[in-house]
């Protein structure tokens, strides 16, 4: 490649052409206004080049060659990689001040506290009064009550402040509310992080130095805080997830999420919900069986209210693991209409091998075998990892119950290889590798002894992780 076609080569993966990629259909209008503004552009080709890019953009086969590009802009003008760059830049610039501007006026409560602001440093104070008062009556108004309210209430409380210093009214001061404002968004925000680091260790077995989150846990109960929705629901998880033995955290961040759901916007909700579930699981792995008709209560509570919906797509993942806790409390019917209900709203990749083989989970669990292994053929030639390892487990389960050891022997030896040669992170590595080894020990168990029986299940209850441990334990 000599210099020249190097240099007027391909701009897919440039930062400008990622970036633009980013714009909704509405952003693109917008986005076309801002250019348009002698205030934020005053170069005409920054715009036709705009116009050239989204144009390849939403075309069936885009050419992003920069000759290509040049040519429209330039006609018979040679190209200029200098200049070329330059425009580029240029553009990039512009689109990076449009994000700021978007991201900026997104929140009226933002905008409102930043003109405060404006106010207060140019002494304007009849003017600031206004804003504070416009800025308290928005945040009255508005629906969530999350870690962010309590952010903007304790910025909207220090601008006061500034306020009330720069006009030497210290007498009238309002200190004690700035404190106590900066407690309550420290102490939500704080418990929030721990709970995310917490989860994030069981994952990937990572260590985290939580700081000083004992003591926050320790004000929060002291001040008597856990009313207020941002605190009392990381409370209760933090208390979950450090006190797994006491399922009484458990209930009542459950009853948190459930009557506090509407306080939060869904994005957080969602990340809160997984939160807990994720709580549910680790216990439920571990032998723990009383959670299972609470942790089915939250997949069907956050689904029907759309939390765990992204853009109306459900996690393949999530569609799974509420099917496998409603066959297993024996929701035979409730699981049959959700397989076919919420089927359209699974990721059009994934849609019909998770489909058939969650369809295959429910004849295995109705021991109908023939009709599950049927499914099971075609899901078991999936190229995604996580089809694959599913199939090959429930096979294993059916193989095992039907006494077929020689083709049993055959998943497993074909297990084996596929764990070692995919790329997995440790914590997913694990959890298949205790699988495999936990069946080898139900076949070359003996039923009949007694003492080995008793040795088998105290073996498998303190395996962790392990997929299904109910069914090996009911297997013994």
């Amino acid at each position: 490649m000599n210099y020249l076609d190097k240099v007027s080569g391909e701009m897919n993966e440039s930062k400008l052409v990622l970036a633009l990629k980013s714009l909704s259909q509405e952003e693109f209008r917008i986005f076309k206004r801002f250019l348009s503004s002698k205030m934020f552009n005053h170069n005409e080709r920054v715009i036709a080049l705009y116009d050239i890019l989204r144009k390849q953009l939403n075309a069936g086969k885009p050419n992003f060659s920069k000759k290509s590009v040049h040519n429209q802009l330039f006609g018979d003008v040679p190209f200029d990689a200098k200049s070329f760059r330059n425009l580029m830049s240029y553009l990039m610039k512009c689109l990076e001040k449009f994000f700021v501007y978007q991201e900026l006026h997104q929140e009226k409560s933002a905008e409102l506290l930043a003109l405060s602001r404006s106010y207060r440093k140019r002494n304007l104070n009849k003017l600031f009064e206004k804003a504070v008062k416009e800025t308290e009556t928005i945040l009255e108004q508005i629906a969530t009550r999350d870690v962010q309210y309590h952010q903007w209430n304790y910025q909207l409380e220090i601008e006061k402040c500034h306020a009330l210093l720069q006009q030497k009214r210290a007498a009238a001061n309002n200190l004690q509310l700035v404190s106590d404002r900066l407690d309550v968004s420290y102490f939500a925000d704080r418990l929030r992080q721990s709970c995310l680091m917490l989860a994030h260790k069981t994952v990937y077995n990572t260590n985290y130095n939580l700081g000083m989150i004992k003591h926050v846990v320790k004000e929060v109960e002291e001040q008597q805080l856990l009313d207020l929705p941002a605190i009392g629901i990381y409370y209760y998880l933090y208390k979950a997830q450090t006190n797994e033995d006491n399922f009484a955290y458990f209930k009542s961040m459950q009853h948190h999420l459930i009557t506090s759901a509407h306080l939060f916007d869904n994005a957080e909700m969602q990340d809160i919900y997984l939160l807990a579930i994720n709580i549910a699981i680790k216990n439920l792995n571990q032998g723990r069986t009383e959670l299972m008709k609470e942790l089915l209560e939250l997949y069907q509570n956050g689904i029907e209210k759309k939390i765990l919906l992204t853009n109306d797509i459900l996690s393949r993942f999530t569609y799974k693991n509420t099917i496998a806790l409603a066959l297993q409390l024996s929701e035979f019917d409730w699981a049959t209409q959700f397989i076919e209900k919420y089927k359209m709203n699974l990721e059009p990749k994934y849609r019909e091998e998770t489909y058939g083989y969650n369809l295959a989970k429910l004849h295995y669990t109705k021991k109908e075998y023939q009709k599950a292994l049927h499914l099971l053929a075609v899901t078991s030639l999936s190229d995604d990892m996580y089809i694959n390892l599913d199939t090959k487990i429930l096979l294993s389960r059916i193989f095992f119950e039907q006494n077929e050891f020689d083709a049993l022997e055959s998943v497993l030896n074909s297990f084996k290889v596929y764990i070692h040669r995919k790329k997995m992170i440790g914590y997913q590595r694990q959890v298949y590798q205790n699988f495999v080894t936990s069946i080898h020990k139900l076949i070359s168990h003996n039923n009949f002894d007694r003492t080995a029986t008793k040795k088998l299940k105290e073996e498998i209850k303190a395996t962790q992780p392990l997929p299904d441990k109910y069914w090996f334990l009911a297997q013994i």
